[in-house]
């Protein structure tokens, strides 16, 4: 077995442990997480405000919004990823949370972290991503440290805006791209 394919062995494992792990938390266990992931959301948005203010109207305007930790790996032909996000509803005040897994198939490599911060203006797509949703895309990417190029063939959508703030990896894919977003820490 080489270095890379170690490694690459070495990420999916704890890929597949991290996802057993949070399927069995105390409650105490889950107000930690909870806590947790609120700070991250609240630091993930202040970034993005940070480097793009004139979003913070958008926020102003919307409906709710979400904010996903995401780690991803893909080895030659296989990606998977998974993460854990918050889904905050402004018409009432509430936090819900959310476990996201995404797989993908097509070419590339690489690892990377990065936090998703999706801004919704329609209370129905909100209320989609804190019940669980499917997402399909197929894209190419390219990215290193916290700089990115990516390209994406999406259905055309409105009542919502996606921004990706890359933490640090390296991945270089063309692949098609499914994600599961359910509920979590109910």
């Amino acid at each position: 077995m080489t270095l890379a394919s170690s490694a690459q062995l070495s990420i999916v494992v704890f890929v597949l442990i991290a996802l057993y792990g949070c399927a069995t938390l105390s409650p105490e266990e889950k107000e930690a997480k909870r806590t947790e992931l609120n700070e991250m959301s609240e630091k993930a948005v202040a970034t993005l405000l940070d480097t793009k203010p004139h979003l913070q109207e958008i926020f102003d305007k919307s409906v709710g919004h979400v904010v996903i930790d995401m780690a991803v790996t893909k080895i030659p032909w296989f990606g998977a990823g998974n993460g854990l996000g918050v889904v905050v509803d402004k018409r009432s005040n509430t936090r819900s949370y959310i476990k996201v897994s995404r797989f993908e198939v097509g070419g590339g490599v690489g690892a990377q972290k990065y936090k998703v911060i999706i801004i919704f203006s329609e209370a129905k797509l909100l209320e989609k991503a804190a019940a669980g949703t499917w997402h399909y895309e197929a894209g190419a990417e390219a990215s290193i440290g916290t700089a990115s190029a990516e390209g994406a063939v999406k259905k055309p959508t409105t009542g919502y805006q996606a921004f990706k703030l890359l933490e640090g990896g390296a991945a270089a894919t063309v692949t098609i791209r499914v994600a599961r977003a359910k509920p979590f820490l109910k």
